[in-house]
């Protein structure tokens, strides 16, 4: 015993290592495959977080460049007038893409405000004037004029999409607003072009970068070349392609040694109020540092975490593989240190199993017998009980009948007064009632012993010779006072190939269509109902021909269709109440069909109207054919 007890602890002790030593792997490799995804989904999110903030630098520098260009122009023709500036603009499209203004604005004290005015007046075909600082900072959420002692920086020449924006910026002072006065100032100090978002001089251009190109002309004025470039749209033309589609970023840049500080933030090609960070969940965010010019950028790149997920598929494939080996490992030491005493095992309980299965089975065999007994007890009794039902249906049905005829015919000798006069006109709509009331009592006992009949099998079916036309003329002439009390006008619709003589029971066949006619002149306030046949052969390939009742009806609510052949059953039981009836008519006709080895179906549109349909095996008769046959 003591040996068995020193086997199972060193078993235990090999499971357990093998066991650790598994888990351990399993850990390590997972969680490198785990750091080796992050890796991957963090260095395709830099790779085009780098390439998108080098598009980004790269069209603002042209900008620049691009202003440069036009400085060249300027200066070796320092007499340009306002429409050579408009045209020259207008037609270089790397300084009009995008821009929302393009102007040159000349450095002014009070004392060269004069000369500067006559300067432009000049080149301009009508009036100029250089404007008060209020005429444009005024209309700013947040600007501020200048001191009296700074200098103003005039907008001498301006361009803009529209003219309106570029009237009213011609001649104003936009270095009236202190945050762009210390920009510019800072700019011609530095001697060197530079850009910035645009400080919020007005809200229209809280989403616009700010390029700044200064000179000085011949004559010794400071100057510089203005851009106001839109963001938004110079962002989606970067992003165009699929790669940067998810790319979101903010801008940050400072003048005036960091006292002075302004960003935006562009969200989905849009300027956004959000805050940064950014609400979505886990967001990936780089952070950059670029050179516009001599202005020093902080460009923040971020994006959703979903445009950039980690793929874990092969982190699940690393440690599905890990858990199988040592799965598989514990298998094999496990299977090789307990084959011995497993075999003892599986003897003994082979024994033990066969010998209870034997049991088991007897005990089955005496339950199945005595299921077999009670089944067979139910079956009979389910018979005999399914029998006497009918027979007492049969037996009341007709007991019922007798009495009823007698009804129905002595209130039509009262009706019509046969033996004489009744003295009062109320007898006589007092026997008119009774004989409606015994005649729909009377056809809901022809209905119950029809159904009692179809369910003992007593019905059968004859195969005679019979005319479908005259079939459907006597159901016609049968209906025709119900319909003509509704004002409904009934049709027969035969096609042209519809046989004249077919095979089969003209008295079920009969029954079938004044069922189906009546309940459709039952549910019709207006319009026709049109009795239709027509051949048409089965899936099967078996010949068959289809009769078909069509009114203009109510119609039938589809969630009613599936239960409308059902026993006992009414697609509304206000309309019941109102109409009569007590849902056994399309039951009978169903069994009826299905005696007849047809189909009956139903397609009906509410407020439009019903059709019923019954396609049935066709038998054409022979000319002279008069078969008494039964099926």
């Amino acid at each position: 015993m003591a040996r068995e007890n020193d086997i199972d602890i060193r078993q235990w002790v090999l499971l357990l290592f093998v066991v650790l030593l598994g888990a351990g792997l399993t850990w390590s490799a997972t969680s490198e495959s785990i750091r080796s995804a992050r890796a991957e989904a963090q260095s395709s999110f830099n790779a085009a977080a780098d390439l998108y903030v080098d598009r980004v630098k790269g069209a603002l520098t042209h900008g620049l460049d691009a202003a440069s260009d036009l400085y060249s122009y300027y200066a070796a023709k320092e007499d340009i007038d306002h429409a050579t500036f408009q045209r020259l603009i207008s037609s270089y499209s790397s300084l009009n893409e995008h821009r929302k203004m393009v102007g040159v604005a000349i450095a002014a004290t009070r004392d060269t405000m004069g000369e500067l005015e006559a300067y432009a007046q000049g080149r301009y075909p009508g009036d100029f004037s250089l404007r008060a600082a209020q005429d444009l900072v005024g209309a700013s959420e947040s600007g501020v004029p200048g001191s009296r002692d700074q200098r103003a920086f005039y907008l001498l020449y301006v361009w803009a999409p529209s003219e309106e924006r570029s009237q009213r910026w011609r001649g104003a002072d936009i270095g009236a607003y202190m945050p762009l006065n210390a920009f510019l100032e800072e700019t011609l100090a530095k001697g060197e072009p530079a850009a910035i978002p645009m400080p919020p001089l007005e809200t229209a251009d809280r989403s616009c970068v700010l390029l700044a190109t200064p000179f000085v002309s011949q004559a010794g004025a400071e100057g510089v070349i203005l851009q106001i470039l839109e963001m938004p749209n110079l962002l989606n033309t970067v992003a165009s392609s699929q790669r940067f589609s998810s790319l979101n970023a903010r801008f940050t840049s400072s003048w005036q040694g960091g006292a002075m500080v302004q960003e935006m933030m562009i969200i989905d090609g849009t300027f956004s109020y959000e805050a940064f960070p950014p609400p979505a969940a886990r967001p990936w965010i780089a952070s950059y540092t670029v050179e516009i010019g001599s202005q020093s950028w902080t460009i923040e790149p971020w994006a959703p975490y979903e445009a950039y997920a980690v793929d874990y598929g092969a982190t699940v494939i690393t440690a599905s593989v890990c858990l199988v080996l040592t799965g598989l490992v514990v298998f094999i030491v496990w299977s090789q240190t307990q084959r011995a005493k497993r075999v003892v095992e599986i003897v003994n309980r082979r024994t033990r199993a066969l010998k209870e299965a034997h049991d088991e089975l007897e005990d089955h065999y005496r339950m199945l017998q005595n299921l077999n007994k009670d089944v067979e007890e139910a079956r009979k009794s389910a018979e005999t009980a399914n029998r006497a039902k009918s027979e007492f249906l049969a037996t009341m049905s007709h007991e019922l009948r007798t009495p009823l005829n007698a009804i129905l015919g002595f209130s039509q000798i009262l009706q019509e007064q046969a033996l004489g006069p009744l003295g009062d006109k109320r007898y006589a709509d007092y026997a008119r009632d009774i004989n409606a009331s015994g005649s729909h009592l009377l056809a809901i006992i022809n209905d119950i012993l029809d159904l009692a009949k179809l369910e003992a099998g007593k019905i059968q079916i004859e195969q005679k010779r019979l005319s479908t036309h005259l079939l459907v003329d006597r159901v016609i002439a049968l209906l025709a006072q119900q319909a003509s009390n509704k004002g409904i006008e009934l049709k027969a619709e035969f096609a042209g190939n519809m046989p004249d003589h077919i095979l089969g029971d003209e008295l079920r066949l009969r029954q079938i269509l004044i069922n189906l006619g009546s309940n459709a002149i039952k549910f019709t306030n207006q319009g026709t109902v049109v009795f239709r046949l027509h051949p048409r052969a089965f899936a099967t390939g078996q010949a068959g021909w289809v009769l078909e009742v069509e009114d203009t009806g109510i119609g039938i609510p589809e969630d009613k269709q599936a239960t409308l052949f059902d026993r006992f059953t009414q697609v509304d039981a206000a309309l019941s109440r109102r109409h009569g009836g007590v849902g056994l008519g399309l039951a009978i006709c169903r069994e009826l069909v299905d005696h007849m080895e047809g189909t009956i179906s139903v397609r009906s549109i509410q407020n439009v109207g019903t059709t019923i349909r019954v396609h049935l095996p066709l038998m054409e008769a022979d000319p002279e054919t008069d078969d008494d046959g039964m099926i």
